[in-house]
């Protein structure tokens, strides 16, 4: 294969084996420090490599060539190969007898030149500087501010050459029109002396070209190989076979030793030695940034931190008292900021106390209450990055360097008028700060204002800024280390210092922001999980071990939840808990009443009754879950996503998710859920179903959805219609005009087959959770059960009633139905009594019969549709055959051809009005439709034509087994499935004739005393009526 893009020439372990075979004496180098990435991104480490000698088309040469697994192709001819191939077949005779006369040159060079030449030559003895202007042979119309594709001419002298590749560029001509502009085009020459041109029309208004306008000048296209290296490929050869000698681990060691970054870690970069080496040197020319101690923090130039007050009236808190043991370790710390520059001695009228917070190494850290300065303190609006968003822009990369500021908000120097605002006082005497400390109020918002002023066109892109937190990622190795040197570079040019012991630089596996990010996903991180698993039931509870405390389980769920994306139904598997902190008790319900409603979860004191087995089941289920979390997929907004939604009265929850290349099952890249409301509580099923799908959309995913495509699937099938239902209440018209701004396809994906096991063992739905079929069944197999579910499931169940009178199932049959169609089924759990079980075989045992009914393959099928269950299809097309009416036009249509003026004369008019319809008769499987378009729902209907003997019992299954409704609607079913002529007029009088709604919509006479007006017989005379009511 002769590869143009591939830098480099390859070999199959095929290849390679054949080749030892016939030269046994050949040896390969070792290609240890050769990376091959492919077009997609993908990473192979070659074999080995041989210097092999190559003829392609009479030109020898000695080619490295490289053995790379899994390649299907035997030998791949890169690049550097064809540059040497063009370079010797331009030495040849054959090349310039091409060149100049085409038909004379041998077959063999004529081959070569398709394949490596790009272009093809002018043809001739001399080539012409210019070929000719192009002229307008018609008046053309530009439209405003778009761009055409005009033909013009060259004139009859120009010199042609059929088939040489020519340049389009705007004429020079002064007669040019200034109203537009004329591309480059790069195009054949054809005999007929028409070239295209590209003319745009920049203006707002249109523009007419005259015939014979000048546009375009033509030149013959001369194209330049680079062949500036003749001896490439031996050039090629020596750097991978003598590829430089890269320092050893210990050298790199020793030589950050020297430097004093004994803390920095290269060992564990993930990868080649030979860009751990260029990773050492980019650190060895920007060292000063990394600082050598804990306080050895730069200082950011062009920032400063400045401290706005709304009341400038002075306070002075004392300070906290210290244990006299710690007096020299507090000492040594105030010390060392002083000397550092950190802090200073202060005279100001200002005050607050003194923090000490020990670390987990036993080293003291200095921190200030500053809660008095920060209620007086104006407060900045900057923003602090949304850590979803922050993790949704890693996906496609496989290496990430994450870094840390030393002592970050200490990079930032104070206002010298504003320093006097954090004075603190300690045992020690009154200091103030002379960089920005943590505790303002205001410290993140400007330390985020000045990392974004510094990485903001990065961000997002090539690196993530959250605060002093830095990540650096990229898909190759060496664009990782170009973006890591970008970085290095500001932070010296802006005077600031990383942490070596926290630089953890070219992983495949960081952590960040509490989680562990790969190529392949986002993790949580194992560290904090694990000590949210070390929980015990007992640390929720107050002092006496028995009563739980809100406080603690408040704590508890707030570390949960942060990991609450990882989790599915999270805030459904944490209700109880969340009733122990928001409910209140009936009786204190009704004395508080509505106005301390919001205080409640603070004033109810809770009892050892209020911890039940439901609490302990779900803190029990969220360590579970929190311990066995699945890992995210990186999200990508070039492919669609994949909605599920699921609603029960516990809550609602949804998973977003995608297909990964060369996965099959969809990868979750997050999980949302939520509690109910008191009013959502009362909603029905199919309102809560609708309310999931709603918020998910509108609501949590709002910013991932909106202006791309999705599919959201739901298990609820009513659901799929919402969209297209005309009528609709004003909840649901609220909720269908916010969907109106997305783009999407609702789907319905069915629940498992056992459902009288799924009704006995879930509670309030009988359903499955799609959002498990979604994360654990292959993609293809659910789409498939997608695309079959079919639209009209709706018409199909009622068409069942039509010949329910005549369907006569024993109850043997029945159950042999159900097993037939459903499998076994195992009942699990006892939440249901004896008739709640009753009901639901009983229902299942006719929901059986239907379904086997409408999927047996003997019944009538129709096109394209799933299986009728009315009448066999042996039966219909017998009928069909004997109807005086239907027979004659089902005979014509067979044969493909009209009737004639002397058939037409012998038929009779009924057959005549249904030949009218002729366009839209099919035959399908020997029976006779008419072909509709729902032009509503966009998809084609196939109307059975009913013939004279089954007329009345489709008026029968239509009207009086789907519940007597009206004429519109009769006929709208009927219509669905079903077609004679005269149709609307046998609908309108069997309603008319229909027994039953005569006697239900005919109004009874009223009793009615008659009316008669209040006599008086005195003016101004009271009258007084007494309403009493009968017991």
């Amino acid at each position: 294969m002769i590869d143009s893009g591939s830098m480099a020439c390859t070999l199959s372990e095929a290849a390679e084996a054949s080749l030892l075979q016939h030269n046994p004496d050949l040896r390969g180098c070792p290609a240890d420090d050769v990376v091959i990435i492919g077009c997609g991104g993908h990473r192979v480490t070659p074999k080995a490599i041989y210097n092999v000698d190559v003829v392609v088309y009479d030109c020898k040469m000695v080619v490295p060539m490289l053995v790379v697994p899994g390649q299907t192709d035997d030998m791949i001819l890169g690049s550097n190969a064809i540059k040497k191939i063009l370079e010797l077949m331009r030495k040849t005779d054959s090349y310039w007898r091409l060149v100049s006369n085409p038909v004379v040159a041998v077959m063999r060079t004529v081959i070569a030149s398709s394949l490596f030449f790009p272009t093809q030559r002018w043809r001739g003895d001399t080539v012409p500087d210019k070929v000719g202007t192009l002229r307008l042979q018609q008046c053309v119309t530009l439209q405003p501010q778009s761009e055409h594709l005009v033909w013009g001419k060259l004139p009859a002298s120009a010199p042609i050459s059929v088939g040489s590749t020519v340049v389009v560029e705007p004429t020079q001509s002064r007669c040019r029109s200034s109203k537009v502009l004329v591309g480059r085009v790069v195009t054949p020459m054809w005999g007929d002396r028409w070239l295209p041109m590209k003319v745009m029309n920049p203006t707002s208004e249109p523009v007419v070209l005259k015939r014979n306008t000048k546009l375009a000048d033509v030149f013959p296209c001369i194209a330049a190989e680079d062949l500036s290296q003749p001896d490439h490929i031996q050039a090629f050869s020596q750097s991978v076979t003598g590829a430089p000698v890269t320092r050893s681990k210990e050298d790199v060691r020793r030589a950050l030793d020297e430097l004093g970054l004994q803390d920095l870690d290269l060992d564990a970069c993930e990868v080649s030695d030979l860009w751990r080496e260029r990773l050492c040197q980019i650190i060895e020319r920007y060292e000063p940034i990394f600082s050598r101690h804990k306080l050895d923090c730069g200082e950011a130039s062009d920032f400063v931190h400045k401290i706005h007050l709304v009341d400038e009236r002075p306070f002075r808190l004392p300070y906290r008292r210290v244990p006299p043991n710690h007096y020299e370790k507090l000492r040594t710390a105030i010390n060392d900021m002083e000397e550092k520059g950190i802090i200073r001695k202060s005279n100001s009228e200002y005050a607050s106390p003194l923090v000490l917070v020990w670390k987990k190494n036993g080293d003291l850290r200095i921190c200030t209450d500053f809660r008095c300065l920060n209620a007086k303190t104006v407060r900045d609006a900057h923003p602090l990055p949304h850590q979803a968003d922050t993790l949704a822009a890693l996906g496609g990369n496989a290496y990430f360097s994450t870094m840390d500021l030393t002592s970050g908000f200490y990079n930032v120097p104070l206002h010298e008028d504003h320093k006097r605002y954090t004075a603190f006082s300690s045992p020690f005497g009154l200091h103030e700060y002379n960089r920005m400390p943590q505790g303002l109020s205001n410290s993140p918002a400007t330390f985020m204002r000045m990392m974004l002023s510094i990485f903001g066109d990065e961000n997002f892109t090539s690196l993530l800024c959250y605060l002093d937190d830095l990540m650096v990622f990229a898909p190759t190795e060496q664009l990782a280390l170009e973006r890591l040197e970008m970085v290095f570079s500001r932070l010296k040019k802006h005077n600031l210092k990383l942490a070596p012991k926290k630089c953890y630089l070219l992983r495949k596996t960081v952590s960040f922001l509490g989680h562990v990010i790969t190529g392949s996903g986002v993790q949580t991180d194992p560290g904090k999980v694990e000590a949210i698993g070390q929980i015990q039931v007992s640390d929720l509870m107050d002092s006496d071990g028995v009563t739980p405390s809100q406080k603690k389980i408040r704590s508890f769920l707030g570390m949960v939840l942060y990991y609450q994306h990882f989790i599915e139904d999270c805030s459904v598997k944490a209700r109880p808990l969340f009733k122990l902190l928001s409910e209140q008790k009936a009786g204190e319900k009704a004395r508080r009443g509505w106005k301390s409603k919001k205080k409640c979860h603070s004033a109810v004191k809770l009892t050892p009754d209020d911890w039940t087995p439901e609490c302990r089941v779900a803190f029990d289920t969220l360590k579970h879950d929190l311990l066995h979390t699945v890992t995210l997929a990186h999200p990508d907004f070039g492919k669609p996503f994949i909605l599920a939604v699921d609603a029960s009265f516990d809550g609602i929850g949804a998973v977003i998710s995608q297909l990964q290349p060369g996965e099959k099952i969809a990868r979750p890249v997050a999980f949302a859920s939520r509690t109910l409301s008191r009013a959502q509580l009362n909603y029905p099923a199919h309102r809560l179903e609708f309310l999931a799908l709603k918020w998910a959309i509108c609501d949590k995913f709002s910013h991932w959805l909106k202006g791309v495509h999705f599919t959201a699937w739901s298990d609820n099938n009513p659901l799929t219609y919402i969209l297209t239902k005309p009528r609709l209440d004003a909840c649901e018209q609220r909720w269908v005009a916010k969907l109106a701004a997305y783009d999407f396809d609702l789907k319905y994906v069915p629940g498992p087959k056992n459902t009288v096991a799924d009704a006995l063992s879930r509670e309030p739905f009988v359903r499955s959770c799609v959002s498990h079929r979604l994360v654990k069944e292959t993609y293809l197999s659910l789409l498939n059960e997608v695309n079959g579910v079919v639209t009209g499931m709706v018409q199909d169940a009622f068409r069942l009633t039509t010949n329910c009178q005549r369907l006569q199932t024993t109850d043997d049959q029945a159950d042999e139905i159900l097993s037939h169609e459903q499998g076994p089924c195992l009942p699990s759990g006892g939440a249901m009594s004896t008739e709640e079980v009753s009901a639901v075989m009983d229902a299942h045992r006719t929901g059986g019969v239907s379904q086997l009914l409408c999927t047996s393959p003997e019944l009538l099928q129709l096109p394209e549709e799933d299986p009728s269950i009315v009448i066999p299809h042996s039966q219909l097309h017998n009928v069909q055959q004997q109807d005086a009416v239907v027979s004659r036009v089902l005979f014509y249509v067979q044969r493909h051809r009209r009737p004639n003026a002397r058939e037409r004369a012998a038929e009779s008019s009924c057959v005549l009005r249904l030949l009218k319809h002729w366009k839209k008769l099919k035959v399908r499987n020997g029976l006779l439709y008419r072909v509709k378009r729902d032009r509503r729902m966009d998809r084609k209907i196939y109307q059975f034509v009913t013939p004279e003997a089954l007329k009345r019992q489709v008026l029968h299954g239509v009207h009086d087994a789907a519940g007597h409704q009206g004429r519109s609607r009769t006929l709208s079913l009927a219509s669905e499935r079903f077609f004679w002529t005269g149709m609307q007029r046998d609908v309108v009088n069997h309603v008319k004739r229909c027994q039953r709604c005569i006697l239900g919509k005919t109004p009874e006479p009223h009793a009615r005393a008659p009316l008669e007006n209040i006599r008086t017989s005195a003016p101004m005379e009271l009258v007084c009526i007494d309403f009493g009511q009968q017991s």
